[in-house]
């Protein structure tokens, strides 16, 4: 069963949210967009906790939408989930699942379980009931209300979070959810268990005859003997080496060669293999111990937080294809680009707040064309998965633009990146794909485009594309063909003239003033870099003042800066 759609309402940051699920779905957004909650969300709908007397919220789970509110004055919580539970389940599912499998207008099976609390006026208190619903969203009839019938459920859809805080001390103890089953498996045959104690006590005995100092120590303990008056002999020995095999499992420890070959502990090991190994510890409780822990058909779900905590880019890139592996569905949530440079665009949900309320966005089927989506792979994907974190991107059409808006930015006192504005260079890829995929992750666009056919196209292109939005707000475009004509106008030219060699000086025929002069200077340029130029011109602005910067680029800037804050 597939966890196809989460309904919230009222809970926590969240007034109403409905997120449609994949088999493995990354949720992205700011610290505080309500990744978390979303993911606590779930766990507790499948809690068992949620058919116990009593609430299993707290006060602040309840939406409190103003400054003054109070927990018992706000609107009625409710979390409802939608499984797929499709006709080649297995019989036995089929058969567990009973009158909670209902059917859609089309035929599809689902199971849909709502966690709901309310304040009780009457109580003064809050009352939270669980219930199986219809296609329609009305509570099944009661006996579908028996606990045993949720507990039934909930052994086929156990869920499982490991936080972002991974502690390979506290998940490798021998208390903890995924280590303990395999220290007291009693797979062991009886007769190889008394087998290995024998030998145990043997070895026991000789490293006791070996070690002088245990031995002094065994002897005075004896006297415990004469004290206690047992008259018993053995009273008192040392156990070197555990008796016995469950003693000796549940004195188990992993350890990791280091880079010289020695065994350390992998509690000695740096936090990024800490981090892995603790992922990999569920995977093998998922492949070896689900099913004596659980239901036979059990289907889990793992939700899981940064699973790039403490790992270099090389590895995070990497850890894509073991998240995929492991079985079951999985939610995770990101702030890493080199993971994102791996995930198909189509499997996030970006998380964002826009005028107070948390709202989530994704990328729907037939947003991008395939031709589309093999640019947005190719040119952003694969190499800049960052820009997905963007408040705003502002696209421009090259190399010169990029740097240009990225030192004045520097300039003008704007940290891009605190703003979260990214500066996207939309050549390669189009600037169609690039403004379907912002609008649909719900993050804003600028386009600074040039004064040439081609930069008139892109705001046609555009325009196409506003959503109703001013057209003022999100497109500009140069007065001048390119950037380098209008920085050249501005009083920038003798530092592009500057890089033009005595030998190419010559084929520039027109005089200064003379239509397609610049044309002629910015086509004699020799092979400098443009950083570099336009680092020299960030220079003289530097010098000469803001003022002095041309003014289609400053206000592209605070254009970008405004959608980013989210101002109307």
């Amino acid at each position: 069963m597939l966890l196809s759609k989460v309904q919230v309402r009222n809970f926590r940051g969240f007034e109403s949210i409905d997120v449609e699920l994949d088999p493995l779905t990354v949720l992205i957004g700011e610290n505080n967009s309500g990744k978390t909650s979303f993911l606590e969300a779930i766990r507790l709908c499948l809690s068992r906790n949620i058919a116990r007397r009593g609430s299993p919220l707290d006060d602040y789970d309840y939406h409190l939408s103003t400054a003054a509110a109070q927990p018992q004055d706000a609107h009625p919580l409710s979390i409802t989930l939608d499984f797929l539970a499709p006709d080649d389940l297995p019989d036995e599912v089929i058969q567990t699942l009973g009158d909670i499998r209902v059917f859609d207008g089309e035929g599809r099976g689902h199971v849909l379980l709502r966690l709901n609390s309310a304040f009780d006026e009457g109580l003064k208190d809050f009352v939270s009931d669980w219930a199986f619903l219809d296609c329609e969203e009305n509570s099944l009839p009661p006996k579908t209300k028996r606990p045993q019938v949720l507990a039934a459920f909930l052994q086929l859809k156990p869920v499982f979070f490991l936080s972002a805080l991974r502690d390979a001390a506290r998940e490798f103890a021998g208390r903890s959810t995924f280590w303990a089953p395999f220290m007291r498996h009693t797979g062991i045959p009886q007769e190889l268990r008394e087998k290995l104690a024998a030998e145990l006590a043997a070895l026991n005995d000789e490293v006791l005859k070996a070690h002088e100092p245990l031995q002094a120590i065994k002897t005075h303990l004896a006297k415990c003997r004469d004290i206690l008056s047992s008259g018993k002999a053995g009273v008192v020995d040392i156990e070197a080496l555990p008796g016995r095999v469950s003693d000796l499992l549940a004195r188990a420890q992993v350890s990791i060669s280091a880079q010289t070959g020695a065994k350390l502990p992998l509690t000695r090991h740096g936090s990024g293999t800490q981090s892995l190994s603790v992922l990999f510890l569920f995977e093998a409780f998922l492949a070896t111990m689900l099913t004596e822990q659980y239901d036979e058909y059990s289907e889990p779900m793992l939700t899981l937080e940064e699973p790039e905590a403490h790992l270099h880019p090389s590895a995070i890139r990497s850890l894509w294809s073991a998240l995929e592996a492991i079985p079951g569905q999985k939610l995770v949530a990101t702030h890493s680009g080199d993971l994102l440079a791996r995930v198909p665009v189509a499997r996030i949900r970006r998380f964002a707040r826009r005028e107070g309320k948390v709202h989530v966005f994704r990328v729907s089927p037939a947003t991008l064309s395939a031709e589309e989506q093999r640019k947005i792979d190719f040119h952003v994907r694969s190499s800049r998965g960052d820009l997905f974190f963007a408040r705003c991107w502002l696209l421009v059409e090259g190399e010169s633009e990029y740097w240009a808006l990225s030192e004045l930015a520097i300039l003008m006192d704007l940290d891009l990146d605190r703003l979260g504005i990214r500066i996207v260079n939309h050549k390669n890829s189009g600037v169609e794909p690039l403004v379907k995929l912002a609008n649909a992750l719900g993050i804003e666009w600028f386009l600074l485009a040039d004064g040439d056919a081609a930069g008139k196209q892109d705001e046609v292109i555009c325009s196409a594309h506003l959503q109703g939005r001013q057209a003022q707000r999100h497109i500009r475009v140069l007065d001048h063909a390119n950037i380098e004509v209008m920085l050249c106008e501005a009083g920038f030219g003798d530092v592009f003239k500057s890089h033009i060699s005595q030998q190419k000086a010559n084929t520039i025929t027109l005089g200064e003033g003379d239509a397609g002069y610049w044309d002629q200077v910015l086509r004699a340029l020799d092979r400098t870099p443009k950083p570099q130029v336009i680092r020299e011109v960030m220079d003289r602005v530097q010098q000469g003042g803001l003022d002095s910067a041309p003014e289609s680029l400053r206000e592209a800037l605070q254009a970008a800066k405004a959608l980013a804050d989210g101002q109307s």
